[in-house]
């Protein structure tokens, strides 16, 4: 009880904020940028770009599965089955 007590006390809210909420991501076209920061809200939009790119290139074949899909590098947008692709590799945001 005291762990817990300390935990609570000395834990800022607003950093498991998005833990407590039972939202559900919607699959649907979102601009490169919009879905980076979706997984990372707390970066500059530029840095969870890269970041967002860095995950994709982690994955095995999500990098080819989504160029099969019709997304090339210089594409702006992510349509739904992109987002998909993604979403079932790496996870929801």
């Amino acid at each position: 009880m005291a762990v817990c007590l300390f935990f609570s006390i000395f834990t800022p809210l607003k950093k498991y904020r998005n833990h407590m909420t039972t939202e559900h991501f919607t699959i649907r076209s979102y601009g490169r940028t919009e879905l980076a920061q979706c997984y990372f809200p707390d970066l500059n939009p530029q840095v969870a770009y890269r970041k967002l790119q860095s995950w994709i290139d982690y994955y095995p074949h999500l990098r080819e599965r989504l160029r099969a899909a019709g997304c090339n590098p210089r594409c702006r947008v992510y349509m739904p089955v992109h987002v998909r692709m993604i979403v079932e590799a790496i996870g929801e945001p």
